[in-house]
């Protein structure tokens, strides 16, 4: 309830700065036409969430990305806003004469095409390859593992976008699936009624799907949660670790929303050395301490890199890791952008990816 409240707040107060400087700046923000769409999106931003479970799931579903265009929508006129206010106050300074209607409009403009433009993107995914090399494994063997998080299936992603998820990492032909948390969205009411996990089931890897919760995997009953995520053939690793074809070794730990130590993940790593480690931890925040505890490879997402530009310049300071891959002494670090989205179905920042790792003996 805490969020829903946030969250709609936060949806309001940038309706208003966007509904008061189209209306200030644009002759047509003025009209009764403009008002009165201005006046319906914002409060279907509002009451989206709190009114989802009441309505027929294709009116959730409508009112879901209306939600999330419009909050993305705001973040921009926000934005262009911020700097249309900086410019006005160097007219000032200097006393220059500047059309500013004019501004506006190319103001607005930009926002909607920088939506338009995430909004496609979003649901164009891309593959990124990594390459290991490691001396834990016979030489000349190899393991093709793919890393996924943030799916966050909900109510706007649903059974369908699982399906073609799913069809995208059988064309890779993993041996390994490694999926690093916020699997769920919201209410797992959304999940059940699309049955949205089904379709993962029908992944297929030589040696299995391991899965570390990520925070959004606590939001709705995680124990009925992680029961039917593993009914999908996906093993969930909550501070447990197991071995891989005598060879491997996963752990996956509980997310940093409940245990910010890394007293699991010293307990876990007791046989380190046997094995090629790898440690499956949502928010990439503790490779300096899985890397003095001998764990090989660490793998996160949690970013999203900002999802929404310019935020990377925010999560680059926030984690050690926010994307891509880096080496923290004999640890090799990779960090996912995420496959799906959260909150706009819109991504400016990174293209939603999947990171085939090939893991080789040397």
């Amino acid at each position: 309830m805490r969020i829903m409240f946030f969250i709609g707040t936060v949806e309001l107060l940038l309706s208003v700065i966007g509904f008061l400087y189209y209306r200030y700046n644009l002759p047509f923000g003025r009209s009764a036409a403009f008002s009165l769409a201005y006046l319906l999106l914002t409060l279907n931003s509002i009451f989206s969430r709190p009114i989802s479970p009441f309505l027929p799931h294709f009116l959730v579903k409508i009112s879901a990305w209306l939600d999330g265009i419009w909050l993305a929508f705001g973040y921009y006129t926000l934005i262009f806003a911020l700097i249309h206010f900086i410019i006005w106050l160097c007219t000032k300074i200097f006393s220059l004469q500047l059309p500013t209607a004019k501004i506006a409009c190319a103001f607005l403009a930009c926002s909607l095409l920088l939506v338009a433009w995430g909004s496609y993107r979003a649901f164009h995914p891309v593959v990124r390859t990594e390459k290991i090399f490691t001396e834990k494994l016979p030489q000349g063997s190899s393991y093709r593992m793919v890393l996924v998080t943030d799916i966050h299936l909900g109510r706007i992603l649903g059974r369908s976008y699982a399906e073609n998820l799913t069809q995208r990492i059988n064309q890779l032909q993993p041996d390994i699936v490694l999926l690093a948390g916020d699997l769920l969205d919201e209410k797992i009411a959304y999940v059940l009624e699309e049955n949205s996990l089904a379709p993962l089931s029908q992944i297929q890897t030589r040696q299995g799907i391991f899965m570390a919760f990520g925070n959004h995997d606590y939001i709705d009953t995680p124990a009925l949660w992680q029961s039917m995520v593993e009914k999908q053939n996906i093993t969930v690793l909550r501070d447990q670790s197991l071995i891989v074809d005598e060879k491997i070794k996963i752990t996956g730990l509980n997310d940093f929303s409940r245990n910010r130590s890394i007293e699991s993940l010293l307990q876990l790593s007791g046989d380190n050395k046997k094995y090629y480690s790898i440690l499956i931890d949502h928010q990439p925040r503790k490779m300096l301490a899985a890397s003095r505890a001998g764990y090989d490879l660490y793998v996160a997402g949690h970013t999203h890199t900002g999802q929404l530009f310019p935020n990377h310049y925010i999560t680059k300071r926030m984690y050690p890791l926010d994307f891509g891959r880096n080496e923290f002494g004999p640890l090799t670090a990779i960090t996912s952008g995420g496959y799906g989205f959260w909150g706009p179905p819109v991504r400016t920042e990174a293209a939603p990816e999947l990171v085939l790792i090939e893991l080789v003996g040397k």
